[in-house]
């Protein structure tokens, strides 16, 4: 793999899904990009004014090509290839193909990846239990997934292309919520697979995963504190009464 010249501000959370797909084609691609890290969770650094005037909705990933801002993980994982790809096996340029990537880009934004934030979102802020329909519908686009792995190698055909970077990073957050993929047989081989066959993985991937699983824990911590608190006070309160 040949490193290209350009220089790319890559603009990121290593905890998000998202940055680490757009992590991992760099990677790929072989580009050469100035990392800059932010952090979300307990920094808020992505309300400073200097991010909030470069991307108005404060989302990360966000690029910076030589000052071509773009920010939606999957519009720079398009914008990536065409303009720094060596070939067009990540996002081909027949129209069929491409078709076939959008396809899976989308069904993930749309699908896998909404499900998996509309189930442990309010989770995770709110202290919700679990909504059951939710998890279901999360579960229903696993089976999605593992139907479309049944008769192919990669997410979009018979070669790695940006969509499995993008549901790669979508499935194995799952991990940081210890929500288990390994019953959709499909999915686990694939993603067995794809840990193999990148060798930037662990770097781009699995160290985020590991630090949202952090902050996971820290978030359950959190909770559980409140909740003994919250005891603790209505025994007080009925021993009074």
């Amino acid at each position: 793999m040949s490193f290209s010249s350009c220089s790319v501000e890559f603009i990121y959370m290593a905890a998000s899904p998202p940055c680490r797909a757009v992590w991992m084609c760099i990677k790929e691609l072989g580009i050469d990009v100035d990392m800059r890290h932010i952090d979300m969770y307990k920094k808020a650094e992505h309300t400073q004014p200097w991010f909030v005037k470069l991307n108005p909705q404060h989302t990360v990933p966000t690029i910076n090509d030589d000052g071509f801002i773009l920010w939606e993980s999957r519009a720079i994982l398009g914008y990536l290839v065409n303009k720094y790809g060596k070939d067009d096996q990540l996002y081909p340029t027949e129209p069929q193909k491409r078709a076939l990537v959008d396809r899976m880009l989308y069904f993930d934004i749309g699908t896998l990846y909404k499900s998996m934030v509309d189930y442990f979102q309010p989770i995770l802020y709110m202290g919700s239990s679990g909504d059951p329909q939710k998890a279901n519908q999360l579960k229903s686009s696993l089976d999605y997934l593992d139907q479309y792995l049944e008769i192919e190698e990669y997410v979009a055909g018979d070669n790695l292309t940006i969509a499995d970077l993008a549901i790669l990073a979508t499935v194995t957050h799952l991990e940081g919520v210890e929500w288990s993929y390994k019953s959709y047989e499909n999915i686990f081989r694939w993603v067995t697979k794809l840990k193999t066959e990148l060798p930037y993985y662990n770097e781009c991937n699995q160290g985020g995963i590991n630090m949202f699983k952090d902050w996971v824990k820290l978030r359950r911590e959190q909770a559980a504190a409140t909740a003994a608190e919250e005891a603790a006070k209505s025994v007080r309160k009925n021993s009074r009464t």
